[in-house]
């Protein structure tokens, strides 16, 4: 037999092989395959359900927090929240009687939390970060760059003004009981906790 034929049979051989060992994908196949670009408002709507129910299977209520905090700060941090780079997140829960409501806050009326005043941001105090780190699951090797880490706090935030905020009829509120679950963070103004929303019901 030449050499020639051997080489070409040889080469079909070889061809048919590689045919039968390729997996060929259809346009949709190859589409999933290809990264997608990152997109902080996809990830909020996604994880903000996640970042809910955490919060509300793990809060602690204020009037135990509070004199914790009281005695220490630093401690109270570390037994009921998370480590947040030097200050603490803590999932928390208030129910309270609303004292008053303007555009920045509803300031809960406390009086069993001495020495403290409880606020929920609804203006240009909200603010996502607490919301991303109250888990402890989503940290800054999760996401592509600082950009992108910083991105999903502030979807966090619109998100919650979106379809918690923006959802009040904080006219109505004062006087009336509300239920409060968010995430508190150390290091803030001395005798106030404010409380970034992840759920604020009507009971009363």
């Amino acid at each position: 037999v030449p050499i020639r034929l051997i080489a070409i049979l040889a080469g079909l051989v070889l061809i048919v092989a590689m045919a039968l060992s390729t997996k060929w994908l259809t346009p949709e196949e190859e589409d999933e395959l290809i990264p997608k670009p990152f997109n902080a408002v996809t990830w909020a709507a996604e994880n903000f359900p996640i970042i809910r129910d955490h919060v509300v299977e793990n809060a602690v209520d204020l009037t135990e927090l509070a004199p914790a905090v009281a005695s220490n700060v630093q401690t109270a941090g570390q037994k009921y929240g998370v480590d947040s780079g030097g200050k603490y997140t803590v999932p928390v829960k208030i129910t309270a009687e609303v004292e008053s409501v303007d555009a920045d806050f509803i300031t809960l009326l406390t009086p069993e939390i001495e020495g403290f005043k409880v606020r929920v941001p609804v203006g240009v105090a909200l603010n996502g970060t607490p919301l991303r780190d109250v888990t402890g699951q989503f940290s800054y090797g999760d996401f592509i760059d600082q950009t992108a880490y910083q991105s999903v706090a502030n979807e966090l935030k619109l998100y919650v003004q979106r379809n918690l905020i923006d959802n009040l009829n904080k006219a109505d509120l004062p006087g009336q009981t509300v239920e409060v679950y968010g995430a508190w963070v150390t290091g803030g103004q001395p005798g106030f906790f404010v409380i970034q929303p992840v759920q604020l019901e009507v009971v009363s």
